[in-house]
């Protein structure tokens, strides 16, 4: 058995104040502002479709979804998920995590929107007394809507436990991966994630949210072609049977997915090529370095946002 990437050496842990808080920075940006925006995106997109119900001025960023009791529950899931992209996130890049560090950045991240609300209020109430009164009357009234109805009091209350508890589990996660013996990627090297250093995620969630959308989309149409395939599935469609009005099953189910998977894939091997040029494992001039990254990073991206529907 090769033992020998074991001995790879591990880079020195920096435990100073900017060192915590550019890794809570980059985690908290590729964990909540890319991906779990990719996936509010992704939802108001399918509500829009009429798929939800949940109307036409619906946001997803909203902290109560409607009054169905399983899309709450799907929201939970979600901002679960997110936290514990965080979490992971944070534990890998910081290699070691203390309890105190664990309570401390979680809270920050669970409740930074919070902070954020009260900073914006002194700003409006000291430079802009004019519209203090409205922006506090309707802070006051999101407050009251969720505090007057237990329906949506205890899924706040819920969200926000889901939040805490799955950020702090999966920091610990994050931590061991990051130090297993075995694990061969960004040992050398402090504050990487595959290899690609923390700053650069500042301007990859370009590139990364769009893509993200591609990849939800695909799962999504995976899910509904298995649906239509089974929905239209007669004995006749495996001898290229016509199924009436709708033609044959199999052309009606697979059609639509043959250009998603394309596109998807040839997203997959952009962003593998992106990474390979950020981490300097192509060798070519600085410039034409600078050049790929822009055109997989900004160009690609908005052309599939302006000619596809698939980018959200």
């Amino acid at each position: 058995m090769d033992t020998s990437h074991i001995l790879k050496p591990t880079a020195t842990v920096s435990y100073s104040i900017f060192s915590k808080l550019k890794r809570f920075l980059a985690a908290a940006i590729l964990a909540d502002w890319v991906l779990g925006n990719a996936v509010n995106v992704f939802i108001q997109n399918l509500n829009q479709k009429g798929l939800l119900g949940l109307g036409s001025d619906f946001q997803a960023s909203y902290m109560i979804w409607g009054e169905t009791v399983w899309l709450n529950i799907l929201h939970v899931l979600i901002l679960a998920f997110t936290a514990g992209l965080f979490g992971f996130i944070f534990g890998y890049l910081s290699r070691r995590i203390s309890l105190s560090d664990k309570i401390i950045f979680t809270t920050l991240y669970v409740f930074i929107r919070f902070l954020f609300l009260g900073l914006f209020s002194v700003v409006i109430d000291n430079f802009f007394p004019n519209y203090s009164a409205n922006f506090n009357n309707l802070i006051g009234e999101a407050f009251f809507a969720i505090s007057s109805s237990v329906f949506n009091a205890t899924f706040v209350i819920l969200s926000y436990i889901a939040m805490f508890a799955s950020a702090i589990y999966f920091m610990k996660s994050g931590a061991n991966v990051i130090n297993d013996p075995y694990y061969n990627t960004d040992k050398s090297v402090n504050g990487t994630l595959l290899d690609i250093k923390w700053y650069h995620y500042f301007w990859l969630f370009i590139p990364i949210s769009f893509y993200s959308q591609i990849i939800l989309n695909l799962i999504y149409k995976i899910g509904h072609t298995i649906v239509t395939l089974i929905q239209n599935f007669k004995w006749t469609t495996i001898f290229g049977g016509s199924d009436g009005d709708k033609g044959n099953a199999l052309d009606v189910a697979w059609g639509g997915l043959f250009f998603i998977v394309l596109i998807a894939s040839l997203v997959i091997y952009l962003m593998d090529y992106l990474r390979k040029v950020l981490i300097g494992e192509t060798d070519q001039h600085w410039a034409v370095k600078t050049l790929i990254a822009i055109g997989i990073g900004l160009v690609v991206p908005f052309l599939i946002l302006w000619f596809t529907s698939l980018a959200g």
